[in-house]
């Protein structure tokens, strides 16, 4: 393959899991506490169209970049290694090399956000269901009426949200129903334990994209 394909599946690599990294610590570091001095029953339809909004674009941003650096450490491979790796030879073989090693490292932080968010979902669900419980949409974007509706599941994988680029509807001003200080209370500490959880994720891409990048200079 050429440098010049190569220095593209690099900078496509390292970009895409550093724009993942700033995208979800912008939640944690600033959504996250603006929610927070809202009452939940402005908070949670916002979280929620964050939720599904994201899903649209982060993992798929991450996986991406993981799959490109997966593709960097196998064209950096030494010739005896990627021969190794063509004939089924012991995997110590096909590590020979730093730039593989690098590059596999920062494919495998991208990759570890997904086991993160899974255990994510139960604090994003418990949001979603309260948002529910509230009188808040769960339907798509824009749409409103009989059959509109979605389960939290839906929701949060973003299923029915459209096309994020072509739909610029935002989220629910509020929701029907008025929060109480104690569901308010319960809110900011179900927002708080997202932001702790959310702040992972955002670490494991940025040290992706790190390592990525010392790898690629080195």
């Amino acid at each position: 393959m050429s440098n010049t394909t190569v220095a593209a599946l690099q900078v496509a690599s390292i970009t895409s899991s550093l724009m993942v990294a700033g995208g979800i610590a912008t939640m944690s570091l600033f959504d996250i506490p603006i929610l927070q001095a809202q009452p939940a029953s402005r908070s949670l339809p916002s979280i929620r169209w964050l939720f599904s909004r994201g899903s649209h674009i982060m993992p798929t941003a991450a996986f991406a970049a993981g799959t490109g650096f997966v593709s960097l450490a196998f064209l950096a491979l030494p010739p005896a290694a990627a021969a190794a790796a063509a004939g089924g030879n012991v995997l110590t073989r096909i590590l020979a090399g730093s730039k593989t090693r690098g590059y596999l490292a920062a494919a495998l932080c991208n990759f570890a956000i997904g086991p993160v968010t899974g255990l994510m979902l139960p604090t994003n669900m418990a949001l979603i269901k309260k948002n529910e419980e509230q009188g808040g949409r769960a339907e798509r974007p824009g749409r409103q009426g009989r059959g509109a509706r979605r389960s939290a599941e839906d929701s949060i994988a973003g299923k029915g949200e459209g096309n994020q680029f072509t739909d610029l509807s935002g989220p629910q001003e509020k929701t029907p129903l008025g929060s109480s200080a104690a569901e308010d209370g319960e809110v900011r500490g179900l927002l708080g334990k997202f932001a702790k959880m959310n702040a992972v994720r955002a670490a494991l891409c940025m040290i992706g994209g790190v390592v990525g990048l010392c790898t690629a200079l080195a």
